[in-house]
Order: C-alpha cells, then sequence, then structure tokens
C-alpha cells in the first residue's frame, strides 16, 4: 500500500464530514459544494495516480463481465430512475372503484381551478401508522391542483400549533385562503369543497324563501319540509332567511335570489308587485308552481307570463314506467332530458318530480325576454287537463303529448336607464351600450322535488342547487357535487353466521384433506 492510497479515505471523510457538519447548524469557511468537489478531484487524482494498475485490472477476462453487468444495471437503473421522475411530475391515476369513490367531483375540480391564490390546508391527526382515509383524500386535492398546499400535523408532535389554532379534536382540517380560514371535523370530499368554497367567495349571498301563502317553510323537518334545501344551500355558502311577501312592499336588498316554494294560497296583489319589480331590477326570482289540483293561482301564473313562462293548467302524466325504479307512480314523471343551458350544462343524472304540472317557454316575443325550456319527460308522457277525472286517465287528442316541459328560464332585460333631465350623457366606450340590469327568473310546475322526501333521490339536490347558483351568479358552483360513499357493509343473522363459519372452518378445508388423499392413492 503506498502512501497516495489514502485520498479516497479521505475524499470520503472530507464528503460526508462536511454535510455532516452542516446538518448540525455549524457553518463552514467557503460554499458548500467546494468540500464536494474537492473530495471528487482527490479520487480522480487517485485513479490517475494509480492508472497502470487499474488499467491492467480491467483487462481481465472476469472484471470485463462483470463491468458489463455492472454498466447493464446502472442503465437499468437510470432508466428507472427517469420513468419514475417522469411519473411524479405527470401524475396519472384510474379509479376503478363503484360510482367513482376516490375521483374528486366536477364542483371539486371547479373550485381548485378557480383559486386565484395559494390555498393552505393543515390536517391535524394522530399518526398511528394505520390507514388514513383523511389524508388519503387529501392527496386527491394536492394531485389536482397546484396552488394549494397541505400540511400534516400530528397534535402529539407539535402542540403548540395545535393550540395556536385551537384545535380540540381531532381529525380537524384547518382551510386557510386569503385571510379567511374554515374548520371541518369531517374530512369527507363534500366538506373539504364547501370550506374551500366559503373561504374563497367574495361577499355574503342570500337566498330569501317567500312565505304567507303556504309555501314550503325551510324549518319543516317533515317529508314537505325544505329542512333539507335549507341545509345544502348553507353548506354551499349561502345565507337563508323568511321573507313576508306582504309585509315587505319591496324586496330587501340583501336577498340575491328569492324563492316562491309551492304557494297553495294565490299571490295578492302587493305581493306581486313587489316581485316584478324585484325581477325589473335585475333581482333572481325562483318558482315553484304546484298543479292546480287544491285550487287556482290566476296572478302568479299572470305574473310568470310576463317573462314569457307558461304554466299549464294540467297535471303531467308518465307511463314509461321509469319511475316504478324510485317506487312511484305515472303521477311522478322522471325527466331525464336537458335543453342546453348553463344550469344543465354536463348535467346527465335524472330528476325526479311529483305531481307536477307543465312549464314551458311561451312561444309569442317578448321585448328584453329570452325564455326557454329547461327540463323535459319523456315522450311516453301527456299533460292531462281533467283534473276532476284522475282515477283512469287516458291521453285524449286534443292533450299535449310527451316530452312534456316542467321548468322553463327566462332572463329579463330592462331598458337601459335614462340619464335624468339637463344631465350630461355619460360616455361609454366605442361599440358599447349602457348596462342594463338582468333580472332571471327561473320556474318550474312542482316544488315537491325539492322536498326532504325527493331532494336526495337522484339528481335533485343537484338540480336544485345548480338552478340557485345560476340565478346567483355562481357559475363556478354550477356542476355534479361530492357525493358521499355508499355503505356496502353485508349484514348476517346469526344462522347465515354460522354457515359461513362451517364452510371456512371445515368445508372447505375437508375438501382440500380429500383431494390430497385422492391424489396419494392414485400416485401409490
Amino acid at each position: 500500500m503506498k502512501p497516495f492510497d489514502l485520498l479516497t479515505p479521505l475524499a470520503a471523510i472530507l464528503a460526508i464530514g462536511s454535510q455532516w457538519w452542516q446538518r448540525s447548524g455549524r457553518e463552514l469557511p467557503g460554499q458548500p459544494e467546494w468540500y464536494l468537489y474537492g473530495a471528487a478531484g482527490l479520487v480522480v487524482l487517485h485513479a490517475l495516480l494509480r492508472g497502470r494498475d487499474l488499467a491492467a485490472l480491467f483487462s481481465r477476462r472476469n472484471v470485463k463481465y462483470g463491468a458489463n453487468t455492472f454498466v447493464t444495471a446502472l442503465a437499468v437503473l437510470a432508466i428507472l430512475g427517469i420513468v419514475n421522475w417522469m411519473a411524479a411530475r405527470n401524475t396519472k391515476r384510474w379509479d376503478v372503484t363503484k360510482n367513482r369513490q376516490w375521483s374528486l367531483a366536477d364542483q371539486t375540480m371547479k373550485v381548485l381551478a378557480g383559486l386565484e391564490g395559494e390555498a393552505k390546508l393543515t390536517y391535524f391527526n394522530r399518526d398511528t401508522g394505520a390507514g388514513d382515509p383523511g389524508r388519503d383524500r387529501l392527496r386527491e386535492y394536492e394531485a389536482a391542483a397546484r396552488n394549494l398546499k397541505v400540511v400534516y400535523v400530528d397534535p402529539t408532535q407539535k402542540p403548540g400549533l395545535t393550540r395556536d389554532y385551537d384545535i380540540t379534536s381531532v381529525p380537524t382540517l384547518v382551510v386557510e385562503y386569503g385571510g379567511k380560514r374554515e374548520k371541518v371535523t369531517n374530512v369527507t370530499e363534500q366538506d373539504v369543497t364547501n370550506a374551500l368554497i366559503a373561504v374563497t367567495r367574495k361577499g355574503e349571498k342570500t337566498v330569501c324563501f317567500a312565505e304567507g301563502e303556504g309555501q314550503r317553510s325551510i324549518d319543516d323537518m317533515g317529508e314537505a319540509g325544505f329542512s333539507a334545501a335549507k341545509g345544502a344551500l348553507e353548506k354551499a355558502s349561502y345565507k337563508t332567511q323568511k321573507l313576508a311577501l306582504l309585509r315587505e312592499p319591496k324586496i330587501p336588498a340583501e336577498c340575491t335570489v328569492v324563492v316562491l316554494a309551492g304557494p297553495e294560497k294565490d299571490l295578492l296583489p302587493p305581493a306581486i308587485d313587489a316581485l316584478r319589480s324585484y325581477v325589473a331590477a335585475g333581482g333572481k326570482l325562483l318558482a315553484m308552481v304546484e298543479p292546480e289540483l287544491r285550487g287556482a293561482a290566476p296572478a302568479l301564473v299572470a305574473l310568470l307570463a310576463e317573462w314569457n313562462l307558461e304554466a299549464g293548467r294540467d297535471l303531467v302524466l308518465d307511463v314509461s314506467g321509469v319511475g316504478q325504479v324510485f317506487g312511484l307512480g305515472p303521477a311522478a314523471p322522471v325527466a331525464d332530458s336537458y335543453p342546453y343551458h348553463e344550469i344543465t350544462r354536463d348535467f346527465r343524472v335524472a330528476t325526479v318530480f311529483a305531481t307536477a304540472r307543465s312549464v314551458s317557454a311561451g312561444s309569442a316575443s317578448k321585448p328584453g325576454v329570452f325564455a326557454q325550456n329547461l327540463v323535459q319527460t319523456s315522450a311516453r308522457s301527456w299533460a292531462e287537463t281533467d283534473l276532476k277525472n284522475l282515477q283512469e286517465p287516458m291521453p285524449q287528442p286534443e292533450e299535449k303529448k310527451g316530452p312534456i316541459s316542467l321548468g322553463a328560464v327566462a332572463t329579463v332585460k330592462a331598458p337601459a336607464p335614462a340619464p335624468p333631465p339637463g344631465a350630461a350623457p355619460t360616455p361609454t366606450p366605442e361599440g358599447e351600450e349602457a348596462q342594463a340590469p338582468e333580472g332571471r327568473v327561473v320556474a318550474f310546475g312542482d316544488s315537491d322535488f325539492a322536498t326532504n322526501q325527493f331532494l336526495q333521490i337522484s339528481g335533485n339536490a343537484d338540480f336544485f342547487l345548480n338552478t340557485v347558483a345560476w340565478l346567483a351568479r355562481d357559475s363556478e358552483l354550477i356542476s355534479i357535487r361530492p357525493k358521499e360513499p355508499e355503505d356496502h357493509k353485508l349484514f348476517l343473522s346469526p344462522d347465515q353466521q354460522r354457515r359461513v363459519s362451517w364452510l371456512a372452518l371445515f368445508v372447505l378445508p375437508g375438501l382440500w384433506v380429500v383431494l390430497g388423499v385422492m391424489n396419494w392413492w392414485q400416485r401409490r
């Protein structure tokens, strides 16, 4: 051994020692890279001084084969490293679960795409080493958005940070964006996305539910109530409140959307005037008008006609048999046809109505009003006009055949406001006109589809929330929302459990024993 053979061990000591020194919080003179370059130089110098011995070593046959094997293994490792690097930068996943349980919903993707700044999600939960559904769900958010940062905190490891965030239970997720903060303790996609909507929304929007004429109540938790609709709106970060039309000569300014949910009595002139003025000033109205089985509402029907929305004096019946899937009869039409509109864009889920009348866009042309149909029944339906004889209804030649429109939408543009007398006109850019307020009206021939009984059936909840979102000008919320995963638990009776135990403990093992004995007997 010659003295220069110590150059390579010295290089290793220099490289490892310099890194350890820096990681311990101390500083070395000069740049950290200098020490690594110096170590590499010592190795090269050692190789040059031992050049003749290395050449003789590599000229041997076994060394050549070993070198070829080493180079091949090194090439395979390099290829695997490159593939892994490309896969890490271009993530692609396939969800093969039923109902796409591990894929983010359309609404979540829209919310993430609309993030203008960085959103921070701090997840507090104990790291037990076992599977954590919340952590798995948040990884999907990380993969879907580059400007979303997720921090995982074990409260036992960082009690100070846990105290700063005022965490009292785990798991808890804290969502922060633009100085706003929301906490959720149930880390499902629905709750996480709703928290993101809450912190990214600019200002508050209120949905006002009219009352006083027998409308559905947002406090009613029975089958006919709207408490579930209220809860869904509040989860989407809308405020809800009641509105007494007869006590309000003018709709309050804080009402972003007014909902008229199936009034049992016709509206009186003051309420009609208030709604007319509200829409003319750019207000947004959702009107649900029930069939005239208990009484007529000519004033409300006439108000809808002013916006070119025609409510038929009929009851839509559907004999396609689709309603039987949901345990319903012909008086509960199922709609799966949606003329193109922003509310129903990419909407591919059926909606279920009950005792609905037809509501369609009128054929007449009204200045400043644009109306179109929104949702239609199947071809095997018709609009029954004989409401007094519904025991064995049959379609008559004069009655409208399917598809029947159950809802329509209208945009109402008032003339641009004129300047006061004597005032100089406000200059506008060339080619542009003065902006006029745009009112929006959506009318349905049924209110049952949004009640507690029907809201969670098929696409009813998404359809209702999409309608409110369009009226409130929240286009980013118009989509298919996250659904809770289905519960696929298997429940067995005590007798079934005994049979399964016998099958697992005796029948199957005994079968293998018999097969083994038969095989041994044949080979004997």
